[in-house]
């Protein structure tokens, strides 16, 4: 939702929804849903704007938003196409804190070759943290836009409000496909050139059509029962942060052609 496919000019809202919901979710249960927190890792209280429920004759609001109908767990995907490689995903607290481990190769028109792709996509605490691994530069987005997002659901499901945006794109729910067992709601998107496969709003199956080809991401193995180690959401000792970045700011960097991408060194000073 975040994963660099927006590179190809995929559009801009369908990657924030890729990236930050990853982008999306779906949520079986729409009724009670408690965060929880630990000493190392916490998800932002944040305070809803809707008003308390009559508790007599209205089910009990999650206190947090929720990506996921599933409350931990951890995929492996694999790209084909214009991207390849693997990524590994590790998720807790309904999705709202989650880590990415990407390790691809991609076709980048301008210099002629594949360019490698080594990241670290940090969600946590209502920031983004994307870390290049090559250098360990690394970039903090406030993130609180998909906090703001979700409240245009009665109950901050995420998902619900990412299918009513694929609708009004002019999205089709096409059926229900079976991935790694499990019943994936697949999702047709012309206007974006894109496909997508989602149960309980976790990410199966997705792929985008461009120009010169396609991406395609697929998870290969999940598993909702295991124990998610909580080190795994914590940043690099050695990573260079640089602040001050908005989540539009960034998507916008993003859709930039990628010879126009800008690294800074530890000292923020640019050098490309």
């Amino acid at each position: 939702m975040n994963s660099l496919i927006v590179s190809f000019k995929v559009r801009k809202t369908l990657f924030l929804f890729l990236l930050a919901i990853q982008l999306v979710a779906c949520s079986g249960d729409k009724a009670t849903s408690e965060a929880s927190t630990s000493d190392t890792t916490s998800v932002l209280a944040t305070e809803s704007s809707i008003g308390e429920p009559d508790l007599e004759t209205q089910p009990k609001l999650p206190l947090h938003p929720k990506r996921y109908g599933v409350r931990d767990g951890k995929l492996v995907y694999h790209y084909t196409g214009m991207q390849t490689g693997e990524e590994e995903v590790y998720f807790i607290h309904h999705g709202m804190t989650e880590v990415k481990f990407t390790e691809t190769k991609r076709d980048n028109p301008f210099i002629g070759k594949e360019e490698p792709i080594s990241m670290i996509t940090l969600m946590r605490d209502s920031n983004l943290y994307v870390v290049d691994r090559s250098t360990y530069n690394a970039k903090k987005i406030d993130n609180t836009l998909l906090y703001t997002t979700a409240e245009q659901s009665p109950t901050l499901d995420l998902n619900e409000v990412a299918e009513k945006m694929y609708v009004e794109q002019g999205g089709k729910l096409i059926g229900i496909d079976t991935i790694l067992g499990l019943p994936a709601k697949h999702w047709s998107i012309p206007k974006n050139q894109s496909e997508e496969w989602r149960w309980k709003g976790i990410l199966l199956k997705m792929r985008v059509s461009m120009e010169k080809g396609y991406i395609q991401v697929k998870a290969t193995s999940i598993d909702t029962t295991s124990e998610v180690p909580l080190k795994k959401f914590e940043l690099p000792k050695q990573v260079n942060l640089t602040d001050g970045m908005s989540m539009e700011e960034w998507i916008e960097d993003l859709s930039k052609p990628l010879k126009r991408r800008q690294v800074f060194n530890k000292q923020g000073e640019l050098v490309n």
